[in-house]
């Protein structure tokens, strides 16, 4: 079961450059599975059907499209960040 894996290179522009290769290695890990389990969680309690992927100290934010097989990644930050803004996690 393949996904396909959108991102938009803008979520890259705030990533220390020594940082992306390592974010963007574990994106691509979502093409196999990008399921809840391991360093994936599904974001409880937030409007839309959001997961999480943990990369180091960033948080990668992603949904999916289950009919299409399409993974969207939405956001990349850091987990002071992410905390900010959901409040809930880890």
């Amino acid at each position: 079961m393949n996904f396909e894996v959108l991102i938009d290179q803008d979520i890259f522009k705030k990533i220390p450059k020594y940082r992306i290769k390592q974010i963007k290695h574990s994106i691509k890990e979502l093409k196999e599975n990008p399921y809840p389990g391991g360093n994936k969680d599904e974001i409880k309690g937030y409007q839309e059907v959001t997961y999480r992927l943990r990369v180091g100290n960033y948080r990668v934010f992603y949904e999916i499209d289950e009919e299409q097989k399409i993974v969207f990644v939405t956001e990349v930050l850091t987990a002071e960040q992410a905390h900010k803004k959901y409040r809930h996690l880890d």
